[in-house]
């Protein structure tokens, strides 16, 4: 089984303004138009079992509406499980979780960047407070991005931070532990209390030697597969990892078995 930890997807009148926006600050051709029916169509033209949806509040007045997609994308597609979102700047952040946790979703995403909010800001703790108490995990952008190319919103310093605050927090994060930034990963995170995944290391030039030193020296139990479609191919990114020369039990826990975990069965 696969399971591509990280993609996205919008409701089909979202995506029809937020992908040709995105890549065009982005300069980046997209593998897919960002809607759910274009999201599974690559997952069977590519044999992705189940995929898991990030979405992101990037701000308190979309929280809601952005929950309201998830719950409903979690309660309707079988293969698809969709994340929700907190915004550090609502008003009903503990409420906003419970809601989340009710309808059986397990996790959180945040886009610091988008946000505009440092990681390890105070802003954060009443995110990270309410999904400890609800059993939400949290996953974060982490490294580079192109909305914000000089200013680094989530590195691993910044991490490190939260983890030491809150080591209960199950925090997973994105893009080999902060994208473009893998010498600091490497001496600070790898090892450490916190999952990490592979979207957009061949996109951004990991070198698959230090990507594979890095998985190797990581737990393995917490590893992730993830493609960040539709900015990456789900194919690419597979390939990639398949070349990384690990262990097949390794390889399956990184495919399919560590998400099941994080995930629980839907």
């Amino acid at each position: 089984m696969i399971i591509d930890f990280h993609t996205h997807a919008f409701p089909d009148v979202v995506a029809e303004k937020a992908i040709p926006k995105l890549s065009g600050i982005g300069g980046i051709t997209p593998f897919g138009d960002g809607t759910l029916s274009s999201l599974l169509s690559r997952m069977d033209e590519w044999r992705v079992d189940r995929a898991v949806i990030l979405n992101i509040a990037t701000n308190p007045k979309q929280q809601t509406n952005v929950n309201n997609f998830a719950i409903e994308v979690n309660s309707s597609q079988d293969r698809l499980y969709a994340l929700g979102s907190l915004n550090p700047y609502s008003e009903n952040i503990k409420e906003e979780a419970r809601r989340l946790a009710d309808a059986g979703i397990r996790g959180v995403k945040i886009h610091p960047d988008y946000m505009g909010v440092l990681v390890d800001d105070p802003k954060f703790d009443a995110v990270y407070e309410a999904c400890i108490d609800n059993g939400l995990f949290v996953v974060t952008h982490s490294g580079w991005d192109f909305i914000s190319p000089d200013l680094i919103h989530c590195t691993p310093e910044r991490i490190l931070n939260v983890l030491t605050r809150y080591p209960e927090l199950k925090f997973v994060a994105a893009h080999m532990g902060a994208c473009r930034l893998w010498d600091d990963v490497e001496r600070l995170l790898i090892g450490k209390n916190l999952w990490i995944e592979t979207s957009l290391a061949p996109l951004m030039e990991l070198d698959p030697v230090k990507c594979a030193r890095m998985i190797n020296n990581h737990d393995p139990e917490k590893i992730l597969f993830g493609s960040d479609f539709p900015w990456y191919s789900m194919k690419l990114e597979r390939e990639y990892v398949d070349l990384l020369g690990l262990s097949c039990e390794l390889t399956r826990k990184i495919y399919s078995e560590n998400a099941i975990k994080l995930l629980g069965e839907k």
